[in-house]
């Protein structure tokens, strides 16, 4: 006997280049055999909130960014599908280890540029505004729409007046030709080469309705680990300074413990391997795990501040506790000045009792190059 389909009316909006629109499309697409599904397209995410709450829909897609400034009321997430890459891509010919000397690469968020410098202290980074100033277009880019922008500067690289243009995965996926592209990852398998934490809340596409919908009714496309990273991501947000929020990276992801154990072994993380095996080389608490990282840096990209944890799922408000008071310890101490010890230490340099300034001053800075933050 055939059982019914659940019938789905899905609330969509036009794509955002965040690749919501994507993703649930093909969600749709692939869950055909399971739910009755009728997508309804509305102009904007204002009006789809209109039409839930009036009840001319089911559920919507959005991303978190969307989410986070949206007005709650009446409202609640009832599922998050798999997570998309949330690192973020420079688009260029080359890898950014092998950019030439002085390449100009243009960059809008504040963190990556700084992750950027670390990297590639040599390079010339620069606001798309401040870019599209220095080649006389400054009026032209700021005229253009938001959606024509990243398209603009990929025609611009490809004649040569700059080198790459760093972006996330979604307004890559949304460039009408595909440009050739390399991940600013977190470089799990090669710990030697920098690393990219990046910011909060990119590749999630979380499904929300009216209070009171039968959340049960789309687990079958959801994913249980990125609904915990996405509600474990909007806390650590809500723990820092509103200050640290352009410069912050965090990162939260729920594996299997083998991949874990693997990479740890690997790049001989004692601190990782002693935390998820006994004294007897066996693992102490079975099932999955959740990877949390976090951190800030300087402007020069010389200094950074991080603090990372593995634990099981169910240990994650502790193990997030922990990270979080383990940052803070770190940003206290490294944003302190110290006075200078009026008592030599036998053994130590003469020097060690000296006044030194703060190790990591998390300001901007402007004297470097007027196009820089």
């Amino acid at each position: 006997m055939m059982t019914e389909k659940v019938r789905l009316e899905v609330l969509t909006t036009p794509s955002n280049r965040d690749g919501v629109r994507r993703q649930i499309e093909k969600t749709i697409e692939t869950n055909r055999n399971k739910f009755d599904f009728i997508m309804k397209q509305v102009p904007h995410m204002e009006s789809a909130i209109e039409a839930l709450n009036d009840g001319h829909g089911d559920f919507l897609a959005m991303s978190a960014h969307q989410w986070k400034n949206l007005d709650h009321e009446g409202l609640s997430i009832i599922g998050v599908l798999p997570r998309r890459e949330p690192t973020w891509v420079i688009v260029s010919e080359d890898k950014p280890e092998y950019l030439q000397s002085k390449a100009i690469v243009v960059c809008d968020h504040m963190l990556l540029r700084r992750q950027m410098r670390r990297l590639r202290a040599d390079l010339k980074l620069m606001t798309s505004q401040a870019f599209a100033d220095s080649i006389g277009k400054g009026d032209i880019f700021a005229n253009l729409d938001e959606e024509n922008r990243v398209p603009w500067l990929e025609e611009l690289r490809q004649d040569g007046a700059l080198d790459g243009y760093i972006v996330d995965r979604g307004e890559h996926g949304a460039l009408r030709y595909k440009a050739r592209r390399h991940t600013l990852g977190l470089q799990r398998d090669n710990p030697e080469r920098t690393h990219f934490v990046p910011p909060p809340l990119h590749g999630f596409t979380l499904l929300v309705a009216r209070n009171g919908f039968p959340s049960a009714s789309v687990q079958p496309m959801c994913d249980n680990g990125a609904y915990i990273a996405h509600r474990m991501e909007v806390a650590f947000l809500a723990s820092i300074p509103e200050e640290l929020h352009p410069i912050t990276g965090i990162f939260v992801e729920q594996r299997k413990i083998a991949a874990i154990l693997r990479e740890a072994n690997r790049s001989k993380d004692e601190h990782t391997l002693e935390s998820v095996l006994g004294v007897d080389n066996r693992i102490k608490v079975a099932g999955q795990r959740l990877e949390m990282r976090i951190e800030t840096l300087n402007h020069q990209g010389t200094v950074t501040a991080g603090a990372e944890r593995v634990c099981p799922v169910e240990e994650s408000h502790m193990g997030m506790v922990s990270v979080l008071r383990e940052f803070q310890i770190l940003l206290e101490l490294m944003q302190s000045e110290h006075e200078e010890i009026p008592r030599l230490h036998i053994g130590l340099p003469e020097d060690f009792t000296d006044a030194r300034p703060a190790l990591l001053d998390l300001s901007e800075h402007h004297s470097d190059s007027s196009e820089e933050e």
